[in-house]
């Protein structure tokens, strides 16, 4: 499966309708189109991404991008707790909670602070990105995390509850 071809593809015409390509995976037989309006992967509605899968529906037909035949389509927004998998992803989550999980210990890259003994995976606010690496701080410590060794990343989401009134 040839996702950088699909992308190459789809990308420009969802962009003529100001919606924003975030992510696109192909697991079994679904094809899986993330969009956004928002450089903070925000803004998507139902309708957008009905329109969005009318409009591909065709075109990925017609292209024969999908190879082996029968296949689903779904595109959603990328949801709160959406995965941070390129550079432009964890940039828009900047200042936000992530969870992070490494093929490496921490260690391997912060040194011999016992925080980071054996960890594989933090939640921590992610400070800043380069081509390279992502900044990251837990419990007052700070992280440098090569992003080549991040297997996966997605942002904190979390409910709050309000206390009810008189209580």
């Amino acid at each position: 499966m040839d996702l950088a071809k699909i992308e190459s593809v789809i990308k420009p015409l969802i962009e003529q309708m100001g919606i924003k390509l975030y992510d696109l995976e192909f697991q079994g037989r679904v094809l899986r189109i993330s969009i956004t309006k928002g450089d903070d992967g925000s803004g998507v509605g139902i309708d957008d991404c009905a329109q969005v899968s009318r409009l591909l529906n065709p075109v990925l037909d017609v292209e024969e991008l999908i190879p082996g035949g029968r296949y689903e389509l779904e595109v959603s927004s990328p949801g709160l707790d959406r995965s941070l998998k390129t550079q432009a992803h964890f940039e828009g989550a900047i200042g936000e909670i992530i969870h992070v999980f490494t093929d490496e210990p921490f260690s391997t890259w912060n040194g011999e602070d016992k925080y980071f003994e054996n960890r594989r995976k933090i939640k921590a606010k992610l400070l800043n990105v380069d081509s390279q690496n992502i900044e990251l701080e837990a419990d007052n410590k700070k992280s440098i995390v090569p992003l080549k060794n991040i297997t996966k990343a997605y942002v904190n989401f979390e409910v709050y509850k309000q206390p009810k009134k008189g209580r």
